[in-house]
């Protein structure tokens, strides 16, 4: 059985998630286009996190070896001579099963079919460990992978049903337009997700959405105009309403609404 803090080079990673070596080359050297450290640092840094989070919830420091971060110290592009950059396998089983190249047990996620830009198959485990409400809160606890205590990630193809949409196109269209929830978060390879309970909270609100909207027909427009046409604010969330903030070169928050 493969150690957890046994140190990999880009050519075995490439192996472990089956790409080639130039997509571990990315993973470990370019950064993401939304910012911050490229994908496989991301994770490591992740881990580092949960790490120094449980010394603090059990008052205890860890003793022993260096701290697994050393191992990414070699940061210099390879050819240079320097130690090529090596991680911890715990950090790239993490990142594999963060992005959908691998399942919970560490067996490969199989791709989905179809083109454009490929999704998991399914929902993926978030390398962060999640922090669980208070248990006198009265709020469910969050779904979480049991051996990592990472959040499940839903992605468009597992997060429409879950949201109470009737098929995928539909949710990709609501998305696009603003009337989808918003993603928790965007993912190591820039991808957006969802949480299971975000999902399902959209999906109870359903009803509600819907009296908001028949409701909204009956309510006195918010003027007129000069040739006496009714017409209504739209909040700042709204997708046109953004739509017409960046033609104006404003943000969509300074835009005018019934809620400021």
């Amino acid at each position: 059985m493969a150690r957890k803090d046994e140190l990999l080079n880009l050519s075995e990673i490439a192996r472990l998630a089956g790409v080639g070596r130039t997509a571990a080359q990315k993973w470990h050297a370019v950064p993401r286009k939304s910012g911050g450290l490229p994908p496989l640092r991301l994770v490591a840094k992740a881990l580092e996190d949960n790490a120094r989070e449980a010394e603090d919830l059990e008052g205890e420091a860890l003793e022993g070896e260096a701290p697994e971060t050393e191992a990414l110290e070699g940061e210099a592009p390879e050819g240079s001579g320097d130690t090529p950059p090596l991680y911890p396998r715990e950090v790239v089983v993490a990142f594999l099963k963060a992005v959908g190249y691998m399942n919970a047990d560490e067996s490969p996620m199989e791709r989905r079919a179809g083109k454009g830009k490929w999704a998991p198959a399914r929902p993926t485990i978030d390398p962060r460990r999640a922090k669980q409400p208070d248990p006198d809160s009265g709020e469910k606890p969050f779904k979480v992978d049991r051996q990592t205590g990472g959040r499940y990630r839903y992605y468009v193809p597992h997060a429409w049903e879950m949201a109470g949409f009737g098929s995928e196109n539909s949710f990709t269209s609501s998305k696009t337009h603003g009337r989808a929830p918003e993603p928790d978060g965007i993912d190591e390879l820039e991808r957006p997700y969802w949480f299971a309970e975000t999902l399902e909270a959209w999906k109870a609100g359903a009803e509600e959405r819907k009296a908001d909207r028949y409701a909204s027909r009956t309510v006195a427009p918010d003027g007129y105009t000069p040739t006496g046409q009714p017409y209504r604010v739209l909040p700042g969330t709204n997708y046109y309403a953004r739509q017409a903030a960046k033609q104006a070169g404003q943000s969509g928050q300074d835009q005018p609404s019934r809620e400021e």
